[in-house]
Formats: C-alpha cells, structure tokens, sequence
C-alpha cells in the first residue's frame, strides 16, 4: 500500500479544495467535505444533462451535480478515511482517464465507465481470494504470453489471444493453434489438473499444451513482477492494450490496488511443451455421456514425453525456453 506520506489530503482542513496537478488540462480537485472526510472532483465547463451517476461503489459516495456556476461536478467521498489508500488509487486511475479527453463529454464518459469497472473490481475482490493454486495459473500464463507468445507474434497479438481468464477455454487462442497452460509444483512432479474436457480439446486448429513446473521461494518473481514487465513493453509498444490487459488480469483475480496479502514468488524449473494429438491421454467432450454434467482429471506430464515437442514446431521460429 502507498505510504502515509504520499496522502494528498493529509494537512487539508474540512471544506478545502486543491488542484490534482497543475499540468492536467480539466479542473480535478482533491478535496475535503464539511466534516473533513477525503474526496475527489472532476469539473466541466457545462452542465450535466443526466445527473444520475453511472457507478455505486461500496464505501465511497458517487454524485453528479450541476452547480449555479453552470459547471457539471462529480463528487467522490470516502466514508472511512482508513481506506484512503484505495481510494487514492481510484482517483489516480480516474485523473489518468480524464488526461486522455480533450472534450469534456467524452471525458466525463469514459471515466464514469472506468467507475463502473472498478465497481466490478471491488466487487470481484471480495468474492475471490488469490489462492496459490490460482496465483501458480495466472504465473504460468503470464510468463508464457511475456516469455514465448509476444516474442515471436508481438505483444498485441499475445495479450489479445489471452483468454485464459474466461477459464472455460484454453488460455491463447492464436490464429493457426490454440494452446493450453499448466502449471504443477515441481516437488510433487508433473502432474497437471484439468478442470474441463474443453481445455484438451480443438476441433479445428493444432491444440498445444505447454507446462510450467513452479518452486515457491523468496528468491523468486510473483505475478507483480511479470505484470509489471508486460505493462513495460505495452507501454513501449501497444499502449492502448493497457486497460485490456488489466481488465484480464482483473477477471482472473489479481487486483494488486487493493490487495492486502503477500504475493507468493516462484522460479520457473522446467517449461515444456506437448502436441497434444489423437492418441494423447484426455477425456474428449464427444465421448462423454450426456448425463455426466461435471468432470475433471488429472495427467501424469512425465508419462508423455513422446508428445513433447520444441517451441520452433508451434512457431516455425527458435525460442529459448
């Protein structure tokens, strides 16, 4: 979480008001209320036509007024001033969005779209803990969309082929293969779960499965650090993927504004890859008996090693593992 000394609010008396910067082209104002609680605006120079606010966010009060001035405001007010941290990642996120629009219509747009995600966000965080079974999955996929699918196809076309976070299909939908991630700890052997008879199964393109076996050490990276990394090269090179991508790594799970438990940090021993063909062992969606509803197995990786394949075979191009 951000230091203490990092709070914009801290030495404002109730009822104040200051600039978020000086250099952002609308007028965004930190602010306090009568009774000193911390707040956040956003002024147009015209007046709203709906004054309804788009976004109900828990513990923090969202109003759109028109003032006699004849501008529009849009009002944030935290309720618990302990959750300040939280909040004053919001209005970072919500000053980013404004800093895109020169119009004050389409700004006032988009950022109220951004408070309806992050309504989802917050949502979404206290419905689903980070568990190190799927902290170990988003790991994995992340490491091979950064490490293996960007460097050969671009990090545009790897972060869009990403769906591992609708969990129901496989993780990278590419255009001339389809390929599933799994990750096992590397001291219990290689021994992957499958959640659904979908995730070894294409009818169409060449289906891959590549596994990554993990070891849990301090020594390690987390899923912060590779995050950071893809954002790095989005930023270089792909910068309106930015939000797309953070929507993903949102639907998985990962929230770090507003995580408050450690990350755990894994090395990468082993990264292999499998063609996963007729004969590979899996249960097909065809052959299974329509009054089964639910099913999930588990695979032995070391018993398929006349499966395994290099990288150049997927991508026609020589990568490191």
């Amino acid at each position: 979480m951000t230091d203490n000394i990092n709070n914009p609010w801290q030495s404002m008396p109730p009822s104040n008001r200051r600039r978020v910067d000086a250099e952002t082209p609308h007028d965004i104002f930190w602010i306090t209320d009568l009774y000193g609680n911390f707040g956040f605006c956003i002024q147009t120079k015209k007046i709203f036509k709906e004054n309804e606010p788009t976004a109900n966010l828990k513990g923090i009060s969202v109003a759109k007024n028109n003032s006699e001035s004849g501008c529009g405001e849009l009002f944030l007010i935290l309720n618990k001033k302990e959750d300040w941290q939280i909040f004053h990642m919001l209005c970072q996120d919500l000053s980013a969005v404004a800093r895109k629009y020169e119009a004050d219509d389409k700004m006032i747009s988009a950022v109220e779209v951004r408070l309806q995600r992050w309504q989802e966000l917050l949502k979404k965080s206290r419905e689903r803990e980070m568990t190190l079974e799927m902290q170990m999955g988003l790991f994995s996929e992340l490491t091979v969309l950064k490490d293996i699918i960007a460097p050969h196809f671009g990090i545009r076309s790897a972060v869009l082929s990403w769906v591992g976070p609708e969990f129901d299909k496989q993780d990278f939908l590419l255009d001339d293969s389809v390929i599933e991630v799994k990750s096992f700890r590397t001291s219990k052997g290689s021994i992957v779960n499958i959640s659904s008879p979908y995730q070894l199964y294409s009818d169409k393109l060449p289906l891959y499965l590549i596994s990554c076996g993990l070891t849990t050490t301090e020594n390690g990276n987390s899923i912060e650090d590779i995050v950071l990394g893809v954002r790095q090269i989005l930023e270089n090179e792909a910068v309106d993927l930015i939000d797309i991508f953070e929507t993903k790594i949102a639907d998985y799970g990962y929230f770090p504004e507003i995580s408050e438990e450690p990350l755990n940090k894994f090395i990468t021993d082993t990264v292999k890859i499998f063609s996963v063909e007729e004969e590979f062992p899996r249960i097909v969606p065809h052959k299974i008996k329509s009054q089964i509803v639910t099913l999930k197995y588990s695979v032995d990786l070391s018993k398929c090693l006349e499966y395994e394949v290099k990288a150049q075979v997927i991508f026609n191009k020589n990568i490191d593992l």
